[in-house]
């Protein structure tokens, strides 16, 4: 990933920033998961533990977020505290109220960034009520939402994505252009980048690695420099602030060149570019402090009784699953592609 290296040299991580994934449940004995500081609350209704494609969805996600660094999988952002909230299980769509309990719940264990790397396709961009005063809850206790644009390749929409408050994440190819599954619209235009998404590396739960594609993988790579860069807020000597660092991954997205014509509404509002945010970042260090940088109220939408009836993972685009390396942590197959 470009860049990343630059930021790790910055940090890896800081303890004291949580980041929530709202995802199938999590091979938390994963090789590459020794030494990172994962939390499964107790007190949240998880759902089965047994082998599946949900398991395998929300243990590669963890895995590209907290994978220890000298491990099969190397993480984004290895030394920050993860918070696992299984939402997703095999054969079932979950309401929108579920999604909107568990972000009420990552909400109150602290977290300072959400990953939710699935969604709901819609028409319009209105959520239901339970799910639209989550929303208006992240935004006014400044919490980043990080959601997947889904893998319908159409313009179209998925909530939460979809809903301003949330940063909207579609999937970069190797070839620098939009996947042609990742969604695309006029609203992710204003608050939706592209990261890669194509042959990530991830932790399979039954040992060893995986590589797949899908927002759903580009998803966790922007919560995790959205974390990191929180990282460097404190080791600034600043309190972490979420509505800050959304606008500065907004801010320096590498917007599409004007000479790709029709194919720019699929580049949302640009590519995401690490570097640039690493130095928007220091730029906004070395101010003077100011207060924290406020999410515009036109975060929340109306309510509607008339949403489809349930939110499910944004697709595993997945490529052959190749096992890549035994996992016997010893030595890293090196950074996410």
């Amino acid at each position: 990933i470009r860049g990343v290296r630059d930021l790790w040299a910055e940090t890896t991580g800081v303890g004291s920033i949580r980041v929530a994934v709202l995802d199938g449940s999590v091979a938390t004995d994963h090789c590459c998961f020794q030494g990172a500081s994962l939390e499964v609350p107790d007190s949240f209704p998880g759902v089965s533990q047994e082998p599946g494609a949900m398991r395998t969805h929300g243990t590669m996600v963890a895995s590209i977020l907290f994978g220890q660094h000298g491990s099969p999988v190397q993480g984004l952002a290895p030394g920050c505290t993860g918070v696992i909230l299984p939402v997703f299980r095999d054969g079932h769509r979950i309401p929108q109220i579920d999604v909107a309990r568990a972000l009420d719940f990552a909400i109150t264990s602290g977290a300072h960034v959400v990953n939710f790397s699935g969604g709901q396709l819609v028409e319009e961009a209105e959520a239901e009520g339970w799910l639209e005063s989550a929303m208006e809850r992240c935004r006014k206790e400044n919490v980043l939402l990080v959601a997947a644009a889904g893998n319908d390749g159409c313009a179209c929409l998925h909530l939460p994505a979809g809903l301003p408050a949330a940063l909207a994440v579609g999937a970069l190819g190797d070839d620098g252009k939009p996947l042609e599954f990742s969604n695309f619209s006029d609203e992710y235009a204003s608050h939706g980048i592209l990261a890669p998404g194509e042959n990530i590396l991830g932790a399979d739960p039954e040992g060893g690695t995986l590589r797949a594609s899908g927002t759903s993988f580009a998803a966790p790579i922007v919560s995790g420099v959205a974390a990191l860069l929180l990282g460097m807020q404190v080791q600034g000597g600043r309190d972490p602030d979420p509505g800050t660092v959304k606008k500065i991954l907004l801010d320096t997205a590498t917007p599409c060149e004007p000479s790709r014509g029709d194919e720019c509404p699929r580049f949302l509002t640009g590519q995401l570019d690490i570097q640039g945010a690493i130095q928007a970042m220091k730029e906004h260090l070395a101010a003077p402090e100011s207060k924290p940088f406020p999410t515009s109220a036109d975060g929340t939408v109306a309510a509607t009784a008339g949403s489809p009836p349930g939110l499910s993972e944004s697709g595993v685009h997945q490529g052959p699953p190749a096992v890549e390396m035994p996992c016997g942590c010893g030595g890293g197959t090196g950074p996410l592609p």
